[in-house]
């Protein structure tokens, strides 16, 4: 199976999140959204990606905050996640 892998951005709020997606092959970000911070909008973020990205992307997940928790939630939709302090 030949994946495809999907970078998504996360600004972390108390708030809100801010989300984006990025591919290498675009070299841009694009389907920026802004949600109320609740991990459930996060996944309705993950699965419209799918519908865009079909069904063998891997989702990487970059986090600007030291918010961790919600990653137990979103297992198996997350491959992969890496925590970044900015």
């Amino acid at each position: 199976m030949n994946y495809n892998t999907v970078y998504v951005g996360m600004d972390v709020h108390k708030e809100s999140f801010s989300l984006c997606a990025y591919t290498i092959e675009a070299e841009k970000a694009s389907h920026y959204q802004r949600t109320e911070a609740d991990y459930k909008k996060v996944l309705n973020y993950l699965e419209f990606l799918r519908t865009i990205y079909g069904d063998d992307v891997i989702l990487s997940i970059l986090v600007y905050t030291f918010f961790t928790r919600m990653f137990d939630f979103m297992l198996p939709l997350v491959v992969k996640y890496s925590i970044v302090a900015a």
